[in-house]
C-alpha cells in the first residue's frame, strides 16, 4: 500500500474518530443491526416451533387410527375413532394432512414473504381450493409493514449511513478552506476522492458484512456458498451508492446541495421509483382478489335430500375419473358422501380456469417487474436477498404447486375406497400419502444476472463521475 493511502487513511481515521456524531450513528446502526438479526431468528423460531407442533400432532392423530384397530371396541368413543380410522365416508374429510415449506437455515436474515403468505397447510379430501385460499386470521397492521430483519438495515438504512459519511467528502473541505491546499498536491482531487470513499466503502460495507456474518452464526453457523453470495450481494449494493454519491461530489456543489441531492436519490430509489411501478403495474396487470375469495366459501348440493341429483353429480364425477366407477357405485351405500366429495372435485375443477387466470396474472406481475431491475436496484438486491434463503415470491408459488399435487394423492387414496365401496385397513395406513417436505429453490441464475445489474450501474455511476472531475480539471 503506497504512502498516499496510509496517509489520507490516517487523516480519515482521526477525522471520523473525532466526530461523536459518527461515532453514535455508526454504534446505533450496529446495535439495530443485531436487533434486526434476532427478530428475525424470533419469528422464524416460532414458525420452526409450529412445524415442530404440527407434525407431532399429525403423527398424534395417525397413530390414534392404527391403534383404533388393535384396541377392543368396548366404548362409544372407540367405535367412534375406529369408523374414523377405517370408513372412508368419514375419513376423506377428517383425516388431515400437513404439507409444510420448511425456513431455510438463512431466513431469519430476510423474511420476505414468509410472513405474509401462508408456510404450511392441513388439507384432507375437500376442494383444494377451499382449502388453500382460506387464510388464517391476522392483524392487517402486522401484515402491512412486515418485520424487522436484517435484510431491512442493509437495504433502507445502511444507504442512510453511506449518504452521512459522504456527502461533504468534497464540499466540506471546500467549506473549510482546506480544498487549495489540497489543489497544490502531487496527487489529484480525484483520487483524494476516490481514496477517502474508499475508507467509508471499507467501514460501512464492513459493518454490513460483519452483521450478516454474526446473522450467520445466530442462524446456526455458515453455510458456505450461500454466505458468500449473500456477502457478494451486500458488496455490490454499497458498491452501488458509493458510486451513486461519487457521481454527485463529482459535480462539486455546495454541501446542501450534496446532502439534498443524496437523499433525493435515496428516496426516489427506494420509495418514490417502487410506488410508481406498483401503481402501474396494478393497472397493467390488476389481480381481482374478490374470484379468489369466493373460493374459501363452502358449499353443498343443491338439494342434499335428493338422491337423484346425488347420483347425477357422482355420474358427472366419473367421467372424468372412470377409474372409480363401478356398478354399484352410486347405490345408497354413502350416497351422501361419494356425492358431497364428486362435488367438492367438480367445483375445484370448475374453479380451475379462474385460478389458472390468476397465477397467470401473479406470474406476468413478476416477469414485468423484473423488467425495470436496472431502475429500481434497492428492490432488484431485496428480491435477490429473498431468492437466497428461499422466502421470495417463486418459492411460494412452486410449493403451492407441490401442495396442489400431494392433494391429488390424498383425493386418489381416499376416494378409489369411498367409491369402490372398499374400507380402509390397518395396511393401508403404511402406503397412506406422505408429503415430501418442501425446503425451497434458489434462481441463482436470477440472483447473479440481478447481480451483475447492480454492479453494472455502480460502475457507470463511477465512470461517468470520472468524466466529470477530469473535465472540470
Amino acid at each position: 500500500m503506497s504512502i498516499v493511502y496510509k496517509t489520507i487513511w490516517r487523516y480519515e481515521w482521526i477525522t471520523f474518530s473525532r466526530n461523536k456524531t459518527q461515532i453514535v450513528l455508526l454504534s446505533t446502526f450496529f446495535l439495530f443491526g443485531v436487533y434486526a438479526i434476532f427478530c428475525g431468528k424470533t419469528y422464524i423460531e416460532g414458525q420452526r416451533q409450529t412445524i415442530v407442533q404440527l407434525m407431532e400432532r399429525e403423527v398424534a392423530e395417525f397413530e390414534s387410527y392404527t391403534d383404533s384397530f388393535q384396541n377392543e371396541l368396548v366404548s362409544k368413543k372407540a367405535k367412534q375413532l375406529h369408523d374414523l380410522a377405517s370408513k372412508p365416508n368419514y375419513a376423506w374429510f377428517r383425516h388431515g394432512y400437513h404439507v409444510i415449506s420448511y425456513p431455510h437455515d438463512y431466513a431469519d436474515l430476510a423474511i420476505g414473504q414468509r410472513d405474509l403468505y401462508r408456510y404450511y397447510y392441513r388439507l384432507t379430501g375437500m376442494g383444494l381450493q377451499y382449502q388453500l385460499y382460506e387464510n388464517e386470521i391476522a392483524n392487517p397492521f402486522y401484515l402491512k409493514i412486515g418485520n424487522l430483519d436484517l435484510s431491512f438495515m442493509i437495504i433502507y438504512i445502511l444507504p442512510l449511513l453511506i449518504i452521512v459519511f459522504c456527502y461533504s467528502i468534497y464540499s466540506g473541505e471546500k467549506d473549510l478552506g482546506i480544498l487549495p491546499l489540497l489543489r497544490v498536491q502531487s496527487v489529484s482531487i480525484q483520487k483524494i476522492l476516490l481514496i477517502r470513499l474508499t475508507f467509508y466503502f471499507l467501514l460501512t460495507t464492513g459493518l454490513g458484512l460483519l452483521l450478516s456474518l454474526i446473522g450467520f452464526l445466530v442462524s446456526g453457523g455458515i453455510n458456505g456458498y450461500v454466505a458468500l453470495v449473500w456477502s457478494a450481494v451486500v458488496i455490490v449494493y454499497c458498491t452501488f451508492w458509493f458510486g451513486l454519491l461519487f457521481f454527485i461530489i463529482a459535480f462539486r456543489q455546495s454541501t446542501s446541495f450534496n446532502a439534498i441531492s443524496s437523499v433525493g436519490a435515496w428516496v426516489l430509489i427506494l420509495m418514490v421509483i417502487p410506488a410508481i411501478l406498483n401503481i402501474t403495474l396494478d393497472s397493467i396487470y390488476p389481480l381481482n382478489s374478490t374470484e379468489i375469495a369466493g373460493l374459501t366459501r363452502r358449499t353443498g348440493l343443491d338439494d342434499e335430500n335428493d338422491e337423484e341429483e346425488s347420483k347425477k353429480v357422482i355420474a358427472k364425477f366419473l367421467k372424468y375419473r372412470p377409474e372409480f366407477a363401478k356398478e354399484n357405485s352410486s347405490n345408497n351405500k354413502n350416497l351422501m358422501s361419494k356425492a358431497y366429495a364428486a362435488h367438492t372435485f367438480l367445483k375445484d375443477k370448475d374453479s380451475r380456469e379462474t385460478i389458472d387466470r390468476y397465477n397467470k396474472t401473479i406470474y406476468e406481475r413478476s416477469r414485468w417487474t423484473s423488467g425495470f431491475n436496472w431502475l429500481n436496484p434497492a428492490v432488484t438486491v431485496q428480491e435477490s436477498l429473498s431468492r437466497i434463503v428461499h422466502t421470495d415470491l417463486s418459492n411460494y408459488l412452486d410449493f403451492q404447486t407441490e401442495l396442489s399435487s400431494f392433494h391429488v394423492q390424498i383425493t386418489d387414496f381416499y376416494f378409489e375406497r369411498l367409491f369402490m365401496d372398499k374400507e380402509i385397513t390397518l395396511e393401508d395406513y403404511s402406503n397412506r400419502p406422505r408429503f415430501d417436505p418442501y425446503y425451497g429453490r434458489t434462481d441463482w441464475y436470477s440472483v447473479y444476472l440481478d447481480t451483475v445489474i447492480v454492479a453494472l450501474l455502480a460502475f457507470i455511476f463511477f465512470f461517468r463521475g470520472i468524466l466529470i472531475l477530469k473535465r472540470a480539471e
